[in-house]
């Protein structure tokens, strides 16, 4: 099953996209106030979660009123809204999930949500914005990544929460064999894509892959 999780920080004017990218998917979860904003693009989502301290007043009652499905959480809590996503999407035997939504807002929530993804490499996550995405590759759950990215992109890969070791990147304009990145060390930025498909690999720690533009 193919899981969308739809946080609320919403590049402008895009609305063809996050309403796109739905359609696109099995299941729908809607962090806090993204759940109304799905609604009013047309898009029903199957599950809004989180503690609504973002959404308009009277946001749990009008989601009820339309069939969606509602997981209220107390504003003090040990997780963000996104983690929560990310739990529910798991409970439900999501098989690859895809966050999109959640890197536009607050730096201190852009990070959380960096690690977020990270946390569901397992699940070949990924994060889709009309104008980024972003991979993970992780030593445990998915020491490989092949992707198929256009000669001439630019590509940034980045180690985070923690040292990455043994990282080969292959296909690329600067290759690394068994190399140790530190954290979002500016070693692994800018990096170009220069054959028709590329490998990202790793034996310990978690990768960030990303693509800008």
């Amino acid at each position: 099953m193919r899981a969308l999780i739809v946080g609320a920080a919403w590049a402008p004017g895009a609305d063809s996209f996050y309403a796109g990218l739905a359609a696109d998917h099995d299941l729908v979860v809607a962090a806090d106030a993204a759940a109304e904003q799905l609604l009013d693009i047309g898009v029903k989502p199957d599950v809004a979660i989180g503690d609504f301290d973002s959404a308009l007043p009277g946001a749990i009652e009008r989601l009820k009123a339309t069939g969606v499905r509602v997981r209220a959480f107390p504003t003090s809590k040990d997780a963000t809204d996104l983690d929560l996503a990310a739990d529910a999407t798991r409970a439900a035997g999501a098989t690859s999930v895809t966050i999109t939504g959640a890197f536009r807002a607050r730096l201190d929530h852009t990070l959380a949500a960096l690690g977020t993804l990270g946390r569901l490499a397992d699940l070949s996550a990924v994060a889709v914005e009309p104008d980024l995405r972003m991979w993970v590759a992780d030593g445990e759950t998915r020491p490989t990544l092949t992707l198929a990215l256009v000669p001439g992109t630019v590509v940034s890969i980045l180690a985070i929460g923690g040292a990455a070791l043994g990282v080969t990147l292959r296909g690329f304009s600067y290759p690394l064999e068994d190399a140790r990145l530190e954290p979002v060390s500016g070693l692994g930025v800018s990096n170009v894509a220069d054959a028709a498909s590329q490998t990202v690999a790793l034996s310990a720690g978690t990768l960030l892959v990303v693509v800008s533009g």
